[in-house]
């Protein structure tokens, strides 16, 4: 009795199984063109290569089986100039994601980009990007150099990252048979009140007093809030100066004093009011945002 029993559990148990079939890898297709031999599609996740696979040299097309999950398609050929990276492509279970088609037909250029990455430390990656689309990336070399070559004139924008650095970016133009120099001084990670640095934005609070006469009160409560703005427009500059460009490295020593100060006068005045509230006593408290990277940022301002 006891045997039939278990067998009969263990009956049950191969039903239920079989009743609930794991999850299926769904896939990713598309076409390439123009088509030829070469051409290498990966799939990355979280920067690591899960699968890959060559496009077909007649026509162009391939498939990837893949679990769920959001991945970035890198797509390489000798024809082209640069790579190309489509982000965020979201392939479901049991399902097939279908990509537009993708085009390599850019033409290439004679312009180049070259420069040094200042205060920067082992490990720094350039990526160049047009239209917002990854191109070509590079590892800088042990002298701090990188260099971009075969470039179509026209707009690029160069992403950095380097451990212990805020990440950034800057816009650079490129000309026809021109060589384009462009260095990039990168921001040092220091722990500093006022700044996060994973968004790359300082903030500063300021509290500005009402006069004790004025004729209405509306000009009373704008006179406390242009009082509000000076203190933290001062609270901005005391954080800007304790930013680093290397580990003990002030920025403002490795600028010099006169070319800060100079520097910094027109950006602090690029800031914009994050908030505002008023106070007891007819008291107003403002808090200011600066980009510190970025396009339009404070190391923007600050390029060689």
């Amino acid at each position: 009795m006891r045997s039939f029993r278990i067998t009969g559990l263990m009956l049950l148990s191969l039903l239920f199984l079989n009743a609930c079939p794991g999850k299926k890898d769904g896939a990713v297709e598309g076409q390439v063109s123009p088509p030829g031999a070469g051409i290498r599609i990966v799939a990355l996740l979280q920067g690591k290569t899960l699968a890959q696979t060559d496009a077909g040299t007649q026509d162009g097309r391939f498939r990837i089986a893949l679990p769920a999950g959001t991945y970035e398609i890198k797509v390489t050929a000798p024809s082209s100039p640069y790579p190309l990276t489509l982000s965020g492509i979201v392939v479901k279970s049991g399902e097939t994601t279908s990509l537009a088609p993708i085009s390599l037909a850019v033409p290439k250029g004679t312009g180049s980009i070259t420069g040094k990455v200042l205060a920067a430390g082992t490990g720094t990656h350039i990526v160049l990007l047009a239209e917002g689309i990854e191109r070509a990336a590079v590892n800088m070399s042990v002298d701090g150099k990188y260099e971009f070559e075969g470039l179509p004139a026209g707009r690029y924008t160069l992403q950095v990252s380097s451990p212990g650095y805020a990440n950034d970016s800057i816009t650079v133009g490129v000309s026809d048979d021109r060589r384009t120099s462009q260095d990039i001084r990168m921001l040092y990670i220091t722990a500093i009140e006022g700044i996060d640095w994973s968004t790359g934005k300082a903030r500063a609070r300021g509290i500005g007093l009402p006069p004790k006469q004025a004729p209405t009160p509306t000009i009373r409560r704008e006179m406390a809030k242009r009082a509000a703005v000076v203190d933290a427009e001062r609270n901005l500059l005391r954080i800007v100066e304790l930013i680093n460009v290397g580990p003990g490295q002030k920025l403002t020593e490795s600028l010099g004093e006169g070319t800060f100060a100079q520097k910094l006068q027109g950006f602090l005045q690029g800031y914009r009011i994050a908030a505002e509230r008023d106070m007891d006593g007819g008291k107003v408290e403002v808090e200011l945002e600066l980009p510190l990277t970025g396009v339009g940022g404070l190391s923007s301002s600050l390029q060689p």
